[in-house]
């Protein structure tokens, strides 16, 4: 029987990502005990291999640190245009586990920080969230469709993250919707960045989750300044007053 081939542990390795995502730890049972000390590198030869080293991490030190030493195996494996793949399927597995339990600020933090992140990689810059998403319409990463909802996560990122969670200018239900736009948006990148999919599905159509923006919600779309009006949405939505 031959060596895996490099294909064929990035297949595994994308299967134990998503079995880390979906796994409940209490019914994982190691064969040993594993430790993964930092820069070590383990051989695992199949997929129940890998599942049996990175369950015993996912076990004893929790997701985060399973999710770091896979990725990190990933990155090694991966072209170097890759890496932004592995990071967008990651981010994509958070803000669905997150959804799944209700926490909808996490998901907007973690995806604003991210969308800043990911735009600047793709046209080499270094802008401000508001700004790189400007950028990236500019110059063709992302559709009039994909604009409007990275838009309209940096409002409600904004506003969960300068204010007090019980205390925000949006209503729970606008926040609510953004973390479900998380999702679309994050697969809708990784269609037409990668021509790709996983396992996380999307709840709601792009087409939906703009209507429910603007039709819904009231906000109104400035084609000059390429943003919703901050204070555009209906008033049932406003917290201020």
């Amino acid at each position: 029987m031959g060596f895996p081939t490099r294909e064929l542990y990035i297949s595994r390795l994308l299967e134990v990502l998503e079995w880390v995502y979906t796994v409940d730890p209490d019914t994982i049972e190691p064969e040993r005990e594993y430790r993964i000390e930092r820069g070590e590198r383990w051989r695992a030869d199949t997929l129940d291999e890998w599942k049996d080293v990175f369950g015993a991490d996912l076990k004893k030190r929790g997701r985060r640190s399973a999710v770091a030493n896979i990725t990190s195996y990933l990155v090694n494996f991966t072209e170097e245009d890759q890496d932004l793949l592995i990071f967008l399927l990651t981010e994509l597995s958070e803000a669905d586990l997150y959804l799944k339990q209700n926490q909808v600020i996490p998901v907007l933090i973690r995806t604003g920080s991210f969308l800043q992140q990911c735009f600047n990689e793709r046209i080499g810059c270094g802008k401000n969230l508001y700004n790189v998403i400007i950028e990236a319409y500019a110059v063709g990463e992302i559709t009039d469709s994909e604009v409007r909802l990275a838009q309209f996560i940096r409002l409600c990122r904004n506003d969960v993250s300068h204010n007090f969670s019980y205390d925000t200018e949006y209503g729970f239900e606008v926040h609510d919707h953004a973390a479900i736009c998380t999702v679309t948006l994050l697969n809708s990148l990784l269609a037409s960045w990668f021509g790709s999919q996983w396992y996380v599905e999307t709840r709601l159509s792009i087409g939906n989750c703009i209507r429910v923006v603007e039709n819904e919600f009231g906000f109104e779309w400035d084609s000059e300044d390429t943003t919703y009006e901050k204070y555009s949405l209906d008033p049932k939505y406003d917290n201020r007053d």
